[in-house]
C-alpha cells in the first residue's frame, strides 16, 4: 500500500500538470511540467526495456504491440515491488490506529473516484462541445487514448484500497514468514495472465491480417512502378534517388517530379504518383555527382539526355516493372586541401563546399559540406569544373555567425588531372567554433 500510495501521488502530481502546461512550448527546464512523467517512467524502466527488447526482435511488428506487451510487464513489476515493500512495512507484529489507516485509505479511495469521475466528465463535456469529433460523446470520453491509462490504474488502484481496507478492518495484517500471495489466487493470476496474452496474440494476428488485406487491396488501385539501379559491374546503388518526371504537354519536362524514391540495398526501388500521364524515369535528375554518388544522371533505359529516354505511359492502377537502370562510375581524385585563417593559423572545424559548374542550379555537390580526409585531401569525381569555399560556424554568444572563404576555381576536366592544392584564407581573426549540441 505504501508504493500504490507513492503511485497516487504520482498521478495528482501529473494531472496537475496536465492541467496546468497543457500549453507548455517554453523549453527546457520546466520541472513541473515534466517531473511526473519522468519518476513514472523511472519506476517502470525494468519491465519497459524487456518488453522493448522483445518487440524490437519481432520484424512488422505493429506500433501497438509494444503496450500490449508493456501492460502485463509493467503490472508485475508493481506488484512485485509494492508487495515486498507494503508487506515488509505492514507485516511486523499487529497494525496499530487502526481507525487512522482506515481513514487514510478511505480517503485514497475518494480521491480516486474524484480523479475517475472528473476524467469522465472532462471528456463527456469536451465531445459535446465539439460533437463532430465522435458520434457518441459518452462513450468517446471513456475510449478516449489519452485519458485511458490514467482511468485503468485509478479502477485498479480503487479495488487494492478497498481489499486493503476490508483486510485492515478485519485485523489481518500479513506477517513476514507466511506467503505473500495465497496459491489460489496465484493460480487465478497465471489464468488471467495466460488469457490475456492469447487475447493479445490474437489481437496481433488480426490486425496484421487486415492490414495485408487492406494493403492488397491499396496497392491494387494505386499505380506502381518498380526496378533496380545497378552500377556497370551489376552491384546494386544504394540509396541513390529515382524519380518519375512528368512531361508536360509541350513535351518539356516538368519542374518537379511527380514520385520518388531512394534504392534499398538491393538496389530496388517502389514509386507511386498519384495521377496517371507520360513520364521520364530518371536516376539522380538534375543532381551532380558527388563523392559518395560519382554518377551522371541517367534517363531510362540508358541514356543521359532526357531527349532520347523513353516516355512512359503510365495509365491508372498499372503496375510496371521495369529493366534494371545501369549507372557508370566516374573516377575519383584525390584534391590537397588546406584552410586558415588570414593571419596564418589552421583551421581543422572548416567545412568544405565544392559547387558542380555543370549543374549551377543544384548548389552543393551531394547537398552537403565536405571535410578533408586524414591525409588532408578531398575525393571529388573527375571530368568537371568545380567553384570551392570554405566556411566555419563562430558562436558569438547569443547569435552564430558563419565566415566564409572567396571561391576558389578547379578544373578536373584533364584525363589525368593533378590538381595543385587549394589553400582556403578566413577573413579575419581565429573564433571559437560553434558545434550543435
Amino acid at each position: 500500500m505504501v508504493f500504490a500510495s507513492i503511485s497516487v501521488a504520482l498521478m495528482a502530481w501529473g494531472l496537475y500538470a496536465q492541467r496546468k502546461c497543457w500549453t507548455y512550448d517554453a523549453g527546457r527546464p520546466f520541472w513541473r511540467c515534466e517531473a511526473p512523467n519522468f519518476f513514472i517512467e523511472l519506476l517502470s524502466a525494468p519491465p519497459v526495456v524487456l518488453s522493448r527488447l522483445i518487440t524490437n526482435a519481432l520484424h512488422n511488428a505493429p506500433s501497438f504491440l509494444a503496450y500490449v506487451v508493456e501492460l502485463p510487464f509493467i503490472f508485475v513489476w508493481w506488484w512485485f515491488i509494492g508487495t515486498r515493500l507494503d508487506f515488509g512495512l505492514l507485516g511486523v507484529g499487529p497494525l496499530k490506529r487502526l481507525r487512522v489507516w482506515l481513514g487514510f485509505y478511505s480517503a485514497l479511495i475518494a480521491l480516486l473516484l474524484a480523479f475517475f469521475s472528473l476524467s469522465l466528465w472532462e471528456g463527456i463535456q469536451f465531445y459535446q462541445k465539439y460533437s463532430y469529433l465522435h458520434e457518441n460523446p459518452y462513450l468517446a470520453s471513456i475510449a478516449n487514448p489519452r485519458s485511458l491509462p490514467l482511468q485503468l490504474w485509478s479502477l485498479i488502484l480503487i479495488v487494492g484500497f478497498a481489499l486493503a481496507v476490508v483486510r485492515i478492518a478485519r485485523g489481518r495484517t500479513g506477517q513476514l514468514g507466511n506467503a505473500l500471495v495465497p496459491p489460489r489466487t496465484l493460480r487465478l493470476f497465471a489464468l488471467g495472465f495466460g488469457l490475456y496474452c492469447m487475447c493479445a496474440a490474437i489481437l496481433v494476428w488480426h490486425s496484421k491480417l487486415v492490414e495485408r488485406q487492406e494493403q492488397t487491396a491499396f496497392e491494387l488501385q494505386r499505380i506502381l512502378v518498380k526496378g533496380r539501379v545497378l552500377d556497370d559491374s551489376g552491384a546494386p546503388v544504394y540509396a541513390i534517388k529515382v524519380s518519375l518526371v512528368p512531361i508536360l504537354d509541350s513535351g518539356a519536362l516538368a519542374e518537379n517530379e511527380s514520385a520518388y524514391d531512394f534504392t534499398n540495398k538491393d538496389g530496388e526501388y517502389t514509386l507511386s504518383p498519384e495521377q496517371a500521364g507520360s513520364f521520364n524515369l530518371a536516376v539522380q535528375w538534375e543532381a551532380p555527382p558527388s563523392t559518395k554518388l560519382p554518377f551522371l544522371p541517367r534517363y531510362y533505359p540508358d541514356s543521359i539526355d532526357p531527349k532520347q529516354a523513353e516516355v512512359l505511359q503510365i495509365a491508372a492502377a498499372r503496375h510496371m516493372t521495369m529493366s534494371p537502370i545501369r549507372l557508370r562510375w566516374l573516377g575519383l581524385v584525390k584534391v590537397p586541401v588546406m584552410v586558415s585563417w588570414s593571419g596564418g593559423k589552421p583551421e581543422p572545424d572548416a567545412h568544405l563546399l565544392f559547387f558542380n559548374s555543370q549543374f549551377p542550379e543544384s548548389g552543393v555537390i551531394g547537398s552537403e559540406s565536405l571535410n578533408p580526409d586524414a591525409d588532408g585531401t578531398v575525393s571529388l569525381p573527375v571530368g568537371f569544373d568545380y567553384e570551392a569555399s570554405a566556411q566555419v560556424e563562430c558562436d558569438a554568444g547569443p547569435k552564430i555567425e558563419s565566415t566564409s572563404t572567396p571561391r576558389l576555381r578547379l578544373s578536373l576536366k584533364l584525363a589525368n588531372p593533378r590538381p595543385e592544392p587549394l589553400h582556403f584564407v578566413l577573413p579575419g581573426n581565429p573564433c571559437r567554433i560553434w558545434h550543435p549540441q
